[in-house]
């Protein structure tokens, strides 16, 4: 799926309530943003609307200003925001299309290959949440797993996303069959326990709990369907165990019998308990800088 990003004049506004410091944090936040919607740009492109120079932005100074007036901009704006400010406005290709055709027009049409956001650093009244990137609210990550979770199109196309829009996992190639059982009705359930698994697993891991008890944390701390856990049969372990390429080249077995529980489905009105999995393992310093590896996502092995 393609998606489009605009800043608007819009994006720019209601800052009268926030800090220098505060708006500094969300230039840094939307600049490392910045670089991987470039990093993607095969999926992923931004527009800028050239009205966005005379919005009063840090301390009411206009966004020209702070771009192109160094005494102005020394006086009010961080060298390495304003930098990065700088990076975006004049790096993101410019367009015409101006704040009313973003906003009633653009952003509510999606569909399976196209869809779009506005860029913003406070909430824009009058435009749904989902169709926002508000810094330091919901990053471009978000918004490209909540979209995944409404249009997965196809087992192949889904894990080839989750690859980008989850960077802390490695997903073995099995995931790509093994989800096919559970697809059609767990695309939601499935990113909403992957995002949990990348952005907060290593929270529960304070170097006092054991594998069990960092287990229960996290799966309390993410209000996950039911309390993740250890296989308890040892003689299925080679079921899920995968072969992952170290960072020697070499190919590792890896056990992955940690395992979150998919235990309802996307569907609204179904209320059946399902035995659905993912299978995953903590990590290893020699693979990837320690991601989480998963090699199964599907039905319960």
């Amino acid at each position: 799926m393609m998606a489009e990003f605009y800043i608007i004049a819009e994006s720019f506004t209601q800052n009268a309530a926030s800090s220098k410091e505060q708006i500094e944090t969300k230039i840094e936040a939307f600049g490392s943003d910045f670089i991987n919607i470039r990093k993607h740009k095969e999926t992923n492109k931004l527009f800028i609307n050239p009205e966005i120079y005379n919005i009063l932005f840090i301390n009411n100074i206009s966004i020209s200003d702070l771009l192109y007036n160094d005494e102005i901009s020394n006086k009010n704006i961080d060298r390495d925001a304003r930098n990065m400010l700088k990076k975006i406005v004049l790096e993101t290709e410019t367009n015409s299309i101006n704040s009313k055709e973003v906003i009633e027009v653009l952003l509510p049409e999606h569909n399976e290959d196209l869809c779009h956001g506005l860029i913003a650093f406070n909430s824009v009244d009058g435009v749904d949440p989902e169709f926002q990137i508000v810094y330091n609210e919901k990053g471009w990550l978000k918004f490209r797993r909540h979209y995944l979770g409404l249009y997965p199109k196809n087992e192949e196309f889904f894990i080839s996303e989750c690859r980008k829009y989850f960077p802390n996992i490695i997903f073995h190639n099995n995931t790509i069959t093994s989800i096919s059982s559970i697809f059609n009705n767990f695309p939601k359930k499935i990113v909403y326990h992957l995002e949990a698994l990348n952005d907060r697993f290593r929270e529960s891991e304070d170097g006092l709990r054991h594998r069990q008890q960092v287990l229960t944390h996290f799966s309390g701390n993410c209000n996950l369907d039911t309390t993740a856990s250890l296989e308890g049969n040892a003689d299925k372990k080679p079921l899920f165990t995968y072969e992952f390429v170290n960072d020697e080249g070499n190919n590792q077995s890896v056990c992955c019998e940690p395992h979150i529980k998919l235990c309802t489905s996307d569907t609204p009105g179904d209320n059946t308990y399902y035995q659905n999995r993912i299978y995953f393992h903590e990590g290893f310093e020699n693979i990837e800088e320690n991601k989480i590896l998963i090699g199964h996502i599907g039905g319960h092995l």
